[in-house]
C-alpha cells in the first residue's frame, strides 16, 4: 500500500546540509552563469549586473564610492528565482544582499516576505531602487539614469523606432520603462539591449548627467554598507 505525500511550497530548511543534492543538480547550470563569492550581491538579471559593474567604474574613475571589489553581482535570472538562490547559498555561509525591482505582483512579494519571516534573509539586507529615488513607490534600475539620459541611451539602442523625448512621456507614470511601453504602444521591449549598448559605447562622467551618478552612488555606498 503506497504512503500518502505531502509536499510543501515552503523553501525554509532545517539543515542546510540537506539542500547538498539539490545544489548538486543544479551544479552545472549555476556554474555556467554564475561565479559565486564570500559576499553576493543578487539582482534580477544580466542588466543589472552590467549596469552595476559598468556605472560603478565611471564613479571609481572620478574618485568617488565604488562598489567594493570583494563582492559579487549575482543575476538570479528573475524575482521569483531570488528565493530559490538563497535557500541554496545559505548553507555555505555566505554573505547576501538583494537589490530589486519594486515587485509589481502579490506572489513576486509574498515569496520575499515569506524568506524574511523564515528567517532566510534579514529584511535589512533587501533593498529595492525605489528607496533610492525621491518621490518614487515603485522603480526599476533603469529609473536611477535621469530620464533623459535613459531616453538617450535608448533611442541609440533601437534605431528601429521614432527617437523618444520627455514630451512623448505620460509625466503621471513614475517609471521610465511603462513610460516608453505606453508611449510606443508595446507590452515589452528588450531590457538588456540598452545595457549591452552602454558597455558597446565606453562612455565616461560627462556623458552622463550628475543625477544619474549620484543615484548609482547613493546605491552602492548602501549596498557596500550592508555587507560590513
Amino acid at each position: 500500500m503506497y504512503k500518502r505525500q505531502v509536499i510543501s511550497e515552503s523553501i525554509q530548511e532545517k539543515d542546510p546540509k540537506t539542500l547538498f543534492p539539490l545544489q548538486a543538480a543544479l551544479g552545472y547550470d549555476i556554474a555556467q552563469n554564475l561565479f559565486i563569492s564570500k559576499k553576493n550581491l543578487l539582482v534580477e538579471g544580466i542588466s543589472d549586473l552590467i549596469y552595476l559593474q559598468t556605472i560603478p567604474s565611471i564613479l571609481e574613475s572620478e574618485g568617488r564610492e565604488h562598489l567594493n571589489n570583494d563582492i559579487t553581482i549575482v543575476p538570479t535570472g528573475g524575482l521569483d528565482k531570488v528565493a530559490t538562490f538563497i535557500s541554496l547559498l545559505r548553507g555555505n555561509k555566505l554573505d547576501m544582499v538583494c537589490l530589486l525591482d519594486t515587485p509589481t505582483d502579490a506572489k513576486g512579494k509574498a515569496r520575499i516576505d515569506d524568506m524574511i519571516k523564515q528567517k532566510l534573509i534579514k529584511q535589512k539586507k533587501i533593498r529595492y531602487f525605489h528607496e533610492f529615488i525621491d518621490g518614487y513607490t515603485q522603480a526599476d534600475i533603469e529609473d536611477l539614469f535621469t530620464k533623459e539620459d535613459y531616453l538617450k541611451l535608448f533611442n541609440k539602442t533601437f534605431p528601429e523606432y521614432d527617437d523618444l523625448t520627455i514630451d512623448n512621456l505620460n509625466n503621471k507614470i513614475k517609471p521610465i520603462i511603462i513610460q516608453i511601453n505606453q508611449a510606443l504602444e508595446i507590452d515589452r521591449f528588450n531590457h538588456y539591449r540598452p545595457a549591452n549598448e552602454l558597455l558597446k559605447q565606453g562612455l565616461k562622467s560627462d556623458d552622463f548627467d550628475n543625477e544619474t551618478l549620484n543615484n548609482f552612488e547613493k546605491v552602492i555606498a548602501e549596498v557596500n554598507k550592508l555587507f560590513n
